[in-house]
């Protein structure tokens, strides 16, 4: 913008002063030296590395598998990937004994597997995934198979850890393939601040349900940055107070792409994609991503969250403050954008469609959903049903005390395409004192519609359906405008990303 005014002169900075401002944008040793970088090639400790080294100190990963390694890294360290450089926390198998039997069809045997990690939310398994809670998984050629609960259920795409007797069993070839296992829970933890990982492929961590192959809520001040983590069991990264996880790839994790708690973290520019395959239930938790328990200064900006097994963005118990803004979300299983039990979030300018497809009936499945929460700001966005499924907006009150009722919610100045006539947009509440307040607690304001006919009932408002006229006549949409006639269709994509040179 043209503000009339000449822009401030800069004058470049003295020689003195120079040296300055770069000394202050290293990590320096206590010597004042600026720290070593030491180059780590597979098969190198890399823990003992660290243990050997001061803080500060630059790792860098050499290309290749860097398997089983769990690191805690000291203050500052900083941990980079040469292109090509993968962490693998799972163990390639390649002695099998074949078995051939009549009814089952032919198994093959891998001998002298005794790991067995925490087994975690075994009661929220979906059907058909029984052994969900394991952290254990196999894959061939980079593909998870599924964990059944028998020897009997082994078959293509099928396999069995027999913990008693130290067995994998897989009702697949293995010849010619690549078939692995994983067995070490976390490639990153610990509480060391000002740790940085960049250009990384983490992957194929048996990290529990609930827990994170790069975890960094207990180190403040952590950057993820330009990696892929995937198929890692539980949840790729956990980020914790000050953490920056940007420019990642955070695809096909079992449980979910990221979680998060703690304040003032940046959760920006990431493709957040595919993640769910464990069987976990999401409607419990799973998908994108979820945070919990954030004290304020949260911003989750940019990111493409898109086809995951669950909701793409969710904030649940006890948020404050998170801002969730200019991210394209579509395709998720579940909601969209889900703000539950908290408080005084904020979700702007951000684009979500095509959620919901596995959403439960009633007013779950939105595009944006504010659960049992109050304050929240919900504004700018363009907002896209798509025939067939699933809600709009959706403010839901139950009985969650100390968040019941759900008002103090605001939504206003959004775009919203409705294409699916059963669709809704309001408040509702399954505690039937409060439709009255719930209905006075809660605005819609200022949105702009796109509907197939101007006499649609997509509104609920006060405990009954309403139509454009019924929803004015209740004092709601001030300065909203309704419109016939749906615009075509844009294909939604994630924008182009830098290319990830060590992906493989």
């Amino acid at each position: 913008m043209d503000t009339g005014h000449a822009p401030p002169r800069r004058h470049a900075p003295r020689p003195a002063r120079l040296a300055a401002i770069l000394l202050t944008c290293l990590p320096m040793t206590a010597t004042g030296a600026e720290p070593p970088t030491v180059s780590l090639r597979p098969g190198t400790d890399i823990q003992a590395a660290v243990e050997r080294h001061p803080p500060g100190t630059r790792f860098r990963l050499e290309a290749g598998i860097h398997r089983l390694q769990s690191i805690v890294p000291k203050n500052d360290n900083r941990f980079e990937g040469a292109p090509g450089a993968v962490l693998s926390g799972a163990r390639r198998l390649t002695a099998f004994v074949h078995r051939a039997f009549v009814h089952r069809g032919p198994v093959w045997i891998a001998r002298g597997q005794t790991q067995k990690g925490r087994v975690n939310a075994a009661e929220f398994c979906r059907s058909g995934f029984p052994r969900c809670a394991h952290p254990e998984d196999l894959f061939i050629d980079d593909a998870p198979m599924l964990h059944v609960g028998s020897r009997s259920a082994v078959g293509p795409g099928r396999w069995f850890f027999d913990y008693d007797a130290d067995e994998i069993v897989i009702g697949d070839d293995p010849t010619g393939r690549i078939v692995e296992t994983s067995v070490t829970p976390r490639a990153f933890g610990g509480t060391a601040s000002g740790v940085v990982i960049q250009a990384l492929t983490i992957e194929k961590y048996a990290a529990p349900v609930q827990a994170a192959a790069v975890d960094a809520e207990f180190g403040p001040g952590w950057t993820v940055r330009n990696s892929v983590l995937r198929l890692n069991h539980g949840v790729g990264v956990n980020a914790g107070n000050g953490s920056r996880i940007l420019d990642n790839r955070l695809l096909d994790n079992g449980h979910a792409g990221f979680s998060g708690s703690g304040t003032n973290f940046l959760i920006a520019g990431n493709e957040i994609a595919r993640n769910g395959y464990a069987g976990v239930d999401f409607y419990w938790e799973g998908g994108g991503g979820k945070i919990t328990e954030s004290g304020g200064g949260g911003l989750i900006r940019g990111n493409c969250v898109h086809d995951n097994i669950g909701a793409g963005i969710w904030a649940d118990i006890d948020v404050h403050q998170l801002v969730i803004e200019d991210n394209l979300v579509f395709g998720n299983a579940d909601n969209g954008i889900t703000y539950e039990i908290s408080y005084d979030g904020v979700i702007r300018n951000n684009r979500v469609a095509d959620n919901g497809q596995r959403g439960q009936g009633w007013f779950w499945g939105a595009q944006i959903l504010i659960s049992s929460a109050r304050g929240v700001k919900v504004y700018g966005n363009d907002i896209d049903v798509p025939g067939g499924y699933g809600n709009a907006v959706t403010v839901v009150s139950q009985d969650r005390a100390p968040y019941t009722p759900a008002v103090g919610n605001e939504i206003f100045d959004n775009r919203i395409v409705i294409r699916n006539t059963n669709a809704r947009i309001g408040a509702v509440t399954d505690v039937n004192a409060d439709n009255a307040v719930v209905a006075a607690g809660n605005r819609l304001y200022g949105n702009r519609y796109h509907l197939a006919e101007l006499g649609e009932r997509v509104w609920f408002w006060n405990d009954a359906e309403a139509d454009w006229n019924a929803i004015r006549a209740q004092g709601q949409e001030v300065g909203g405008v309704v419109n016939a006639g749906i615009p075509q269709k844009t294909p939604l994509s994630c924008p182009s990303m830098a290319p990830m040179d060590n992906a493989r």
